[in-house]
């Protein structure tokens, strides 16, 4: 797999930033209001059972560190507010067991979430990765790149679509057997992820078909890194003849029509170098004044 779900992978992109330091004062706001009602009803009432919540929320956005913080502010909290209270103890460490105990419970409670969060992160990369190359598969693909052309429709910024299909791949298969085919499309997934920026889009569209989408970048810069990202794929694909790689590159000064209609673009452009003998790549400008010029 070319990618593997951190330790720390934060469940929803909405807590990021000012989001989540938002998060967190808010939490230690509601343990420390918790407890003052704990001390302001003499401990008759138990408040305090509700820190559980702020430690759920912390273990879950925060991970680890945040939620074991958290459950310990929340013993500590139980501790000094029974401290405070006119509860009597027979013993003055009493109080702090008691602490210890919640916090044990608290902390074994962020385990829980912890395990929950990091299986649904799991699932999250199932459902959105290809099982073999690790790239994006073609639904989470036609996701993110809508996003992109939304925003580029917006911004008025280039667009820049390219389609990838390996030429004789069939004939690999059938000769070396499957796994030496399915090691060659995971050579070609990596050599497309270390031809291109963090900012692109690469995904397996299904079977031996890849794409690729350049945001925000020129007509001459798109057509020499579609150029470096062919070259990339063909010498990863050197040691598995007679494996080659046709690519049709599809840029837009904007967006022209939906997604859709731009991948049948650079589709047709793929097909038209699979017409013309394989192996090659061609790009092609398409520009609002509907002007183009093939290259």
């Amino acid at each position: 797999m070319l990618h593997s779900i951190p330790s720390d992978f934060l469940i929803a992109p909405f807590w990021v930033g000012w989001r989540r330091a938002l998060a967190y004062v808010l939490c230690i706001i509601v343990i420390f209001l918790l407890g003052g009602l704990r001390t302001a009803t003499d401990a008759e009432l138990a408040f305090a059972s509700l820190a559980m919540l702020p430690v759920l929320v912390m273990a879950w956005i925060g991970g680890k560190w945040a939620g074991i913080t958290m459950a310990f502010l929340a013993a500590v909290m139980w501790s000094v507010a029974d401290i405070y209270t006119a509860r009597e103890f027979s013993a003055h460490w009493i109080p702090w067991l008691n602490g210890l105990i919640r916090f044990l419970n608290y902390g074994f409670v962020v385990v829980l979430v912890l395990q929950v969060r990091l299986q649904y992160a799991r699932e999250h990369e199932h459902a959105t990765r290809d099982a073999l190359t690790g790239l994006l598969n073609r639904r989470s693909f036609v996701a993110a790149a809508g996003s992109e052309v939304d925003r580029a429709t917006r911004y008025g910024s280039h667009f820049t679509v390219i389609f990838l299909d390996l030429d004789n791949f069939k004939g690999l298969n059938d000769t070396m057997g499957h796994a030496i085919g399915d090691a060659a499309l995971q050579a070609t997934a990596r050599a497309l992820v270390g031809a291109t920026r963090t900012t692109d889009i690469v995904a397996r569209m299904g079977g031996d078909e890849f794409a690729v989408i350049f945001p925000e970048i020129d007509f001459d810069a798109a057509d020499l890194a579609a150029h470096k990202l062919f070259d990339a794929v063909n010498r990863a694909l050197a040691q598995y003849p007679p494996v080659g790689v046709s690519v049709g590159v599809a840029w837009f000064d904007v967006p022209n029509g939906p997604l859709s209609a731009m991948l049948k673009t650079a589709d047709d452009l793929m097909y038209a170098v699979k017409a013309d003998g394989k192996n090659k790549l061609l790009t092609q400008r398409y520009c609002s004044s509907k002007h183009a010029n093939a290259r």
